[in-house]
């Protein structure tokens, strides 16, 4: 797999090209001319590409070779190539990486110009004979120096196209110097002695391209230096790009489901021209006749710590179905930040899956249990299509038996084992039907329940709730308590003094895949709040019964607090709350007025700012052909919180 292409027109360009021949990295090197396809020497890991390319064929070249990265190592002065490069790179989206020499430090009493119409217009003010070391691409610009033909020697390569050049410019051939650099001191004396040279004009092309040798003969022999200034650009130095060259290269890939079938040619291709392989053992297994080294891990420490105690360059790391789809990479890629990474996509479970049961997967949501938890039912009652990654502790049996036990066991289950192996086996039903199959370790399931709930309901009606002699909140009072909260999707929350379990209900419809610790003294509340739980289908509530005031201190940091009854432990209940998590919003409800006071005061003993709010609930009911207002007793609702 060769994705390199460097633009070699330079000794930088050559020692890059030269360092990828000796590491054994694949690349394709462009210059513009044979003797400099020569100059690099033969390779089987060098493709040498000859001839100028415009930005066309730069582009055609990159898209046609799928090139990911391309090293800029043109002449500082060929300001026309690094722009074509440039905007290539930038519309292919490849890497572009220039690398520019360091300037040389300012030389004495030489004169410096930023472009070649202002050196002639100061030669033209002078006498003497000049020696032009600019190259022949610039030759015609020098036309303009009077009695340029009589003025003038150019020091060119010694290539048929560059003496061509000069001589259709109007250079004698006793004017010509065709010679291969680098010069020495002494040979560019004897350039100027030989000429008798007042004037040597250069370019600041640095030491690898000879420019102290020139000062150093130009002060010696009295002859005045011009120096035409760089363009300004930005890059890296050549020994940053040759580290750059020698990072290791990981390529993270998706492999499928199976590792053969399911492969990617691109994956494919990865694996060929990886130096080691990595992964699980069921990830490398498909790739043993290869007869590379095989490290058997899916631990992202142990992967990374193997990459960098071992000396291989390049690196395939093998993991199942799609490196963004619940995929380890997402932890080994911080773990790499020293090497070269590229992620591979691969087909992922769903994808596949989809393809063999005929649903669409757009619209399905995903959820993975595989070495994790999860809320099973809130996230079937969220969504009409559920999609889980199993292989944990949980299987396709134990979901169909929760569902059932949630009143859902009507919801039609697909349930896919082995997929892309051997033994790969699709079953279909309801969850009823499916209560007790049993399946193989490596399973996905997809539930769909059409009737799924297509809003989070809030202001629930109490008649809805299974009541009994424990207090409830009522309807208006807990739709404003539960939107003060500002409940998100993956919040913790607790509720204290869960009484019928009214708050924790709403609490739980809001954050689908958070958690409601729902807390209660008495029994006869615990087990209402249980049971309306179970008739909300509301796995990720956890009702616990006991005093608060000790149970908190047990319970995870909250996002979300409510206290809608304390026993008497206000103080200690806010305190362990904000101690948990100072950003925790809490909503307190009162009655009465000392209630009031006292958690006005709390919030302020811990600094947290308070927002009180007093509604009057007033409902009507029938009395004869009259309609009546009942009014219920008000409550004071008291926010306090960053958010």
């Amino acid at each position: 797999m060769c994705r390199l292409l460097i633009f070699a027109g330079t000794s930088e360009g050559r020692l890059l090209a030269r360092l990828c021949a000796e590491n054994r990295i694949r690349a394709y090197v462009s210059v513009t001319t044979v003797y400099g396809a020569e100059l690099l020497g033969r390779s089987e890991f060098l493709r040498v590409l000859t001839g100028k390319m415009d930005f066309a064929a730069i582009c055609g070249f990159i898209r046609s070779h799928r090139i990911k990265t391309v090293i800029d190592a043109t002449h500082p002065y060929a300001e026309e190539a690094t722009k074509n490069i440039k905007n290539a790179c930038d519309s292919l989206s490849a890497e572009y990486i220039r690398v520019i020499r360091p300037e040389e430090k300012a030389v004495e009493n030489a004169r410096y110009f930023d472009n070649i119409p202002d050196m002639v217009k100061y030669l033209n003010a002078t006498t003497g004979n000049i020696l032009l070391t600019t190259g022949s691409k610039n030759l015609k610009e020098f036309c303009g120096i009077k009695n340029y033909g009589n003025r003038c020697v150019a020091r060119v390569l010694p290539l048929p196209d560059a003496i061509e050049k000069c001589i259709e410019t109007g250079f004698e051939k006793s004017s010509i110097i065709a010679e291969k650099g680098p010069f020495s001191v002494e040979r560019n004396e004897l350039h100027i002695k030989k000429y008798g040279i007042r004037y040597l004009v250069t370019k600041d092309s640095g030491s690898t391209g000879g420019f102290p040798e020139k000062a150093e003969a130009a002060q010696k022999n009295n002859a005045e230096l011009l120096i035409l200034r760089r363009p300004r650009e930005s890059g890296i130095s050549l020994e940053d790009a040759e580290k750059l060259l020698m990072k290791k290269q990981v390529s993270i890939i998706g492999i499928g489901m199976s590792g053969r079938e399911t492969l990617t040619a691109q994956a494919l291709e990865a694996v060929r021209s990886a130096d080691a392989l990595i992964g699980a053992k069921r990830m490398t297994e498909p790739f043993q006749a290869m007869d590379k080294p095989l490290f058997n891990s899916y631990s992202p420490g142990e992967i990374a710590g193997f990459i960098r105690k071992n000396n291989y360059r390049k690196y395939a790391v093998l993991m199942s179905g799609d490196c963004g789809f619940f995929s380890g990479a997402e932890k080994l890629l911080p773990l790499l930040a020293d090497c070269k990474t590229e992620v591979i996509c691969g087909i992922p479970s769903p994808v596949y899956f989809s393809s063999k049961i005929g649903i669409p997967w757009q619209d399905w949501h995903f959820v993975s249990l595989h070495g994790a938890d999860a809320n099973i039912i809130r996230n079937v009652c969220a969504h009409e299509k559920t999609f889980f990654l199993l292989g944990g502790s949980v299987n396709a049996a134990e979901i169909c038996g929760l569902l059932c036990e949630y009143g859902l066991g009507g919801a039609k289950i697909f349930i896919g084992e082995n997929l892309a192996y051997d033994g790969e086996k699709i079953t279909s039903g309801n969850a009823v039907e499916l209560r007790d199959i049993r399946t193989e370790r490596l399973e996905v399931i997809l539930v769909v329940n059409r009737s799924y709930e297509k809003r989070k309901r809030s202001g629930i009606p109490d008649s809805e709730f299974i009541r009994g002699s424990v207090p409830m909140t009522k309807s208006e009072v807990r739709s404003v308590c539960v939107s003060k909260l500002e409940i998100e999707n993956d919040s913790i929350c607790w509720d204290i003094g869960s009484g019928s379990g009214s708050v924790s209900v709403e609490m739980a419809i809001q954050c689908t895949d958070g958690k409601v610790y729902a807390v209660d003294k008495s029994e006869s509340a615990v087990a209402l709040t249980e049971q309306n739980s179970r008739k909300f289908r509301c796995d990720n509530m956890i009702a616990i019964h006991g005093s608060a005031e000790n149970i908190v201190n047990e319970l995870p940091a909250p996002d979300c607090v409510f206290i809608g009854g304390s026993g008497g432990h206000l103080p200690e209940l806010t305190r362990a709350a904000y101690e948990k998590n100072p950003a925790a919003v809490i909503v307190i409800t009162a009655v009465s007025i000392e209630t009031l006071n006292q958690s006005v005061e709390i919030f302020g003993s811990l600094g947290i700012s308070c927002e009180i709010t007093q509604i009057a609930v007033t409902r009507t009911k029938k009395v004869g052909t009259h309609t009546m207002l009942t009014a219920e007793n008000p409550i004071f609702i008291l926010r306090g919180g960053a958010k």
